[in-house]
């Protein structure tokens, strides 16, 4: 499990100082949501499928995977559907169909000709529906980007495009595609089930015959060549081999993927809980290197219409997790004392040369401002103070951000944030625990921690704190009120009074 794998040089020098990085991957990004970071994960795979070689990349004996891939810009498409504000005007300004389509096509700036829509459409309120109908689907429509940084809901391969900068043929800005889809995309590839998962990917969630991924293919000029302007990436870095959480993501893949359900459906419930097992890794990882071995948690707190001890537990976790992070950064940098060849720097005949140059040849330390002068001790600080800093602009805000947005944790002015999760996130869990159709209300709690470190009820609260809590009745109320929100939701049946059942109606095909 601790085999960390060699990172690409240019990796380690692309950035001031390879700490977050390094106990990471290259890289984990606040402003990529988790969407994002799924619709980049579907972007790579489907690159890799049409290679034949999606989630089975190899890697050399103690070496990272080295792979390119390369996603379409589909700048006719995007223009049409996120860069074309007076099409309704147009529609509602305009008497006679061939009116609308002459004002448009007039009105309309692109580098392309869209005349060929009248011919496929005929109606140019059909045109107009199906353009609103894409906007409306979007992925978080509610988000104020640019439009080259708009994305349509993946119905399928042809709806998937790369992030783009206001300049549309420049480089990437890795802002919102900022290679954490990578880090997903190394996950399954290492958690020996890539073969099976990449079967069902590319059939369920993929398929090129899906109604509106033909739609949306039939919005695209005559002999387009999707091939013809790609962005094309060196595949990011993720820093170990082999890890149970690798394992742990593909199992809950596997399972939502085997439901009877569409691949439309899935896309939800699958990036809520991607991104839960990213979580768990970031906080597994920051445990080691504080040197806990407690395994990570998240005190749920079920909607109360009071404050109760469970509200103030739940907020003490998230606040404790969400400083786990800055913990781990500050105990990987400290952890250059530990090192003999600190101690041999120290020794040397220019001590202050030799620590600075032990310290940017480990850190691969290249701050803007240039590296500090100063005894060692002051230059060490100096590291430590910016590794800190840097920690906090980006990587020490997705646990928080993240939460949030999957349904893990909610926000209230003058209350704070804390752990309680939403219909949507709960009706994921369902669907990826319970097993057979229906599973023993306790039982689900129990899979519940076992599978995704969720304490809601006194047991689970016992194995994750080692005793038994002191406010019991708060936990048997929070075992209440989740039954009752799950009854609500249509997801559980009470039989009697010792009897009540989950139930998933989505059947595994298993």
């Amino acid at each position: 499990m601790n085999t960390r794998l060699e990172a690409p040089a240019k990796y380690r020098s692309d950035v001031n100082v390879w700490v977050d990085e390094a106990i990471w991957g290259h890289r984990l990004y606040n402003d990529q949501t988790p969407w994002l970071v799924f619709l980049e994960f579907l972007a790579i795979f489907q690159s890799r499928h049409s290679e034949g070689n999606a989630l089975i990349e190899s890697r050399n004996a103690g070496r990272h995977e080295t792979f390119t891939y390369h996603i379409p810009r589909l700048i006719p498409l995007r223009q049409l559907i996120f860069n074309n504000p007076h099409i309704r005007h147009v529609e509602d300004n305009q008497q006679s169909d061939p009116e609308r389509w002459q004002a448009w096509l007039r009105t309309f700036s692109s580098d392309d000709d869209f005349g060929y829509l009248q011919d496929r459409l005929g109606s140019f309120t059909r045109l107009s529906r199906v353009v609103e109908f894409l906007q409306n689907t979007a992925i978080e429509p509610h988000r104020q980007r640019r439009w080259t940084s708009r994305f349509l809901f993946p119905y399928g391969p042809n709806c998937l495009y790369a992030d783009l900068p206001a300049n549309i043929h420049g480089s990437p800005d890795r802002r919102f595609f900022a290679r954490s889809g990578e880090l997903l995309y190394l996950m399954l590839n290492r958690s020996g089930q890539g073969k099976e998962l990449a079967e069902m990917i590319s059939k369920k969630l993929l398929c090129q015959n899906d109604t509106w991924n033909r739609v949306v293919h039939a919005l695209l000029p005559d002999g387009y060549r999707v091939d013809s302007n790609m962005v094309s990436s060196t595949i990011g870095y993720l820093p170990f081999a082999d890890r149970p959480e690798y394992g742990n993501l593909a199992e809950t893949w596997n399972h939502l993927l085997n439901l009877d359900l569409s691949g439309e459906a899935l896309l939800d419930p699958l990036m809520r809980l991607s991104s839960l097992h990213m979580l768990l890794y970031m906080l597994k990882r920051a445990n080691e290197e504080v040197g806990d071995t407690s395994e990570p948690k998240f005190v749920l707190e079920i909607a109360s219409p009071r404050r109760t001890t469970l509200f103030e537990l739940s907020k003490e976790n998230l606040g404790a997790n969400r400083m786990l992070s800055s913990r781990a950064v500050r105990a990987y940098v400290e952890s250059a004392k530990t090192d003999e060849r600190w101690h041999k720097a120290l020794q040397a005949r220019a001590p202050v040369e030799a620590v600075r140059e032990y310290l940017t040849k480990r850190y691969e330390w290249q701050p803007d401002d240039g590296l500090p002068s100063g005894d060692p001790d002051t230059i060490f600080e100096a590291l430590r103070t910016y590794t800190e800093k840097r920690h906090q602009q980006h990587v020490a805000k997705v646990h928080m951000e993240w939460a949030r947005q999957i349904g893990l944790a909610v926000s209230r002015r003058g209350a704070g944030t804390w752990y309680s999760p939403d219909d949507s996130l709960l009706k994921a869990l369902v669907m990826c625990v319970v097993d057979e159709g229906r599973e023993e209300y306790h039982r689900f709690l129990a899979k519940l921690y076992d599978r995704f470190h969720l304490v809601i009820g006194a047991n689970e609260a016992e194995k994750a704190f080692g005793t038994l809590p002191t406010d019991q009745n708060a936990f048997m109320q929070n075992t209440q009120r989740l039954e009752q929100r799950l009854r609500t939701l249509g997801l559980l049946r009470r039989l009697s009074d010792d009897c009540a059942y989950v139930e998933n109606p989505f059947r595994s095909n298993r």
